[in-house]
């Protein structure tokens, strides 16, 4: 994540640009230097809209880090335990800068832990640290369900829903089931990881275990034959995965992407193609870190 959006910076330069030109062209024409400071006072109100989600972001991340954060981080993420400490600057970057842009909430207006507020962020903050210039595809934030799973109907306590990523509105996670993650690292299971997976795979709006927003067209051939053949092996009891990624391939990716930061050794022992997939599209070699610590 970026303090300035890269689209943003784009945008403002362009539209800043017209402000000006078209000003400054109409004060020539009416030969009035009045137009000028007019011109001015247009331009500054422009920019304080435009970067308005840019200066939530800067002043977040100029705070210092809490020391109670840093140990919170260091008791539920793996992943950040074995960043180095440059990279751990750069995890606590993406963690204020989602905690300031991004809301978390509870249903029905009900408070939500600040340390659960950052472990969702830390989950985010994993999944996105190898790619910098990339935007969580949640726009609408967070929204907390006080239950361990819900159903179709959003009932708590029923049915066998750990979270959901609706094609319009945020993220939704059960906190019991992202309690459970945490209690059980080795299980290859966080509803995080898999819920912003399914976020990636919605994003050219079709959900089928391809994230074609963000892959070049050249690689989408290989991801359709990888995903397909790793379904199949799921569907027929050969994965180390969790048996639900043979439900369907936006299933498998979802899956397997939990698996990649969850279990990595096991994913790339049982998996080699599939791990190689994950590690080329998230930019960061999980396995690795593990192997080197």
């Amino acid at each position: 994540m970026q303090v300035i959006y890269k689209i943003d910076k784009i945008f403002v330069v362009t539209y800043s640009t017209i402000i000006v030109l078209v000003g400054l062209f109409f004060a020539f024409l009416a030969k009035s230097l009045l137009l000028i400071p007019i011109t001015l006072l247009v331009l500054a109100i422009y920019l304080y809209f435009a970067l308005k989600r840019s200066l939530r972001r800067w002043k977040a991340v100029r705070n210092s880090f809490p020391q109670r954060w840093r140990e919170h981080l260091n008791r539920i993420s793996r992943f950040y335990r074995l960043l180095n400490e440059d990279r751990k600057r750069h995890f606590e970057r993406d963690v204020q800068i989602f905690l300031s842009d991004f809301p978390i909430r509870g249903i029905q207006n009900r408070d939500i832990d600040p340390f659960l507020k950052l472990t969702i962020a830390a989950g985010v903050a994993t999944v996105l640290h190898g790619r910098p210039n990339w935007e969580p595809p949640t726009r609408d934030g967070v929204l907390v369900y006080p239950s361990e799973r819900f159903n179709e109907n959003y009932e708590l306590g029923k049915g066998d829903f750990a979270g959901e990523a609706p094609r319009n509105g945020p993220m939704i996670i059960a906190e019991g089931s992202l309690i459970f993650s945490l209690e059980h690292p080795g299980s290859g299971y966080n509803v995080i990881y898999h819920e912003l997976a399914h976020y990636f795979d919605w994003e050219d709006g079709q959900a089928g275990g391809l994230p074609i927003n963000r892959l070049p067209s050249s690689v989408i051939p290989y991801w359709k034959k990888i995903i397909h053949n790793e379904w199949q092996k799921a569907m027929e009891g050969n994965s180390v995965l969790r048996p639900y990624a043979g439900k369907n391939e936006a299933e498998l990716f979802a899956v397997a992407t939990e698996a990649f930061f969850e279990t990595p050794l096991l994913l790339q022992k049982h998996h080699p193609e599939l791990y190689e997939l994950l590690r080329d599209f998230y930019n960061v070699d999980t396995a690795e870190l593990i192997s080197s610590s």
